[in-house]
């Protein structure tokens, strides 16, 4: 476990190079990638908002595909706005839609009641407020693959018992053969690797 984190090349394609190749329909490969980066954060925020499995999957593609739709229509201009506020607009939009069907009354988290999370006074407020903590577990979920990549496995596998999973650190030491003291470094080293690339990656994204 020595020698560790390093510092490779950040390996995050950034959002402005993923559009851009977004733009040729028939590029799957660049297609495949923009699904991968985002449609696993669009369904956390509709499972977040009330919806099953199956129909979060549903209003997450109807997302990507309307947003890759308006990006090759020109409605879409990077400087004129981030990726992740033109997202949350479609996202929110497709919401809004999937209710108006009468599919699903969409509730608030920790809703106490009442008609739904569309007809109260706060609702863009708290669309967004779930969409935020979403995207930051996105990014942050990217800074961790990114420091993966970095380092040792046997350094990472500490941290993923110690750190994420909350296992004892003579636990994980014995698992790996190592010594506590060497799963607490691992763990403070691989937090200051994760700090220095949260704002990094956010502005990639």
């Amino acid at each position: 476990m020595e020698g560790e984190p390093g510092t490779a090349p950040i390996s995050v394609a950034t959002s402005a190079s993923l559009l851009a190749a977004l733009s040729d329909p028939d590029n799957r490969t660049v297609w495949n990638q923009y699904v991968g980066r985002y449609r696993p954060l669009l369904v956390r925020y509709g499972r977040r908002l009330g919806l099953g499995a199956d129909e979060a999957e549903d209003v997450a593609q109807q997302t990507l595909l309307t947003f890759s739709t308006s990006y090759r229509a020109g409605r879409y201009e990077l400087g004129k706005g981030r990726l992740r506020s033109w997202l949350f607009g479609i996202a929110r939009n497709e919401l809004l839609q999937f209710r108006r069907r009468g599919r699903r009354d969409v509730q608030a988290p920790e809703s106490r009641g009442g008609d739904g999370l569309f007809d109260q006074i706060a609702a863009r407020e708290d669309l967004e407020a779930v969409w935020e903590q979403e995207w930051r577990k996105a990014v942050l979920g990217a800074c961790l693959e990114q420091v993966r990549r970095e380092v040792q496995p046997q350094s990472y596998e500490a941290f993923d018992l110690f750190a994420l999973q909350g296992r004892p650190a003579v636990e994980v030491a014995a698992r790996l053969g190592v010594t506590p003291n060497a799963v607490f470094l691992a763990k403070r080293r691989i937090l200051h690797r994760v700090r220095e690339l949260l704002p990094l990656v956010d502005d990639l994204w």
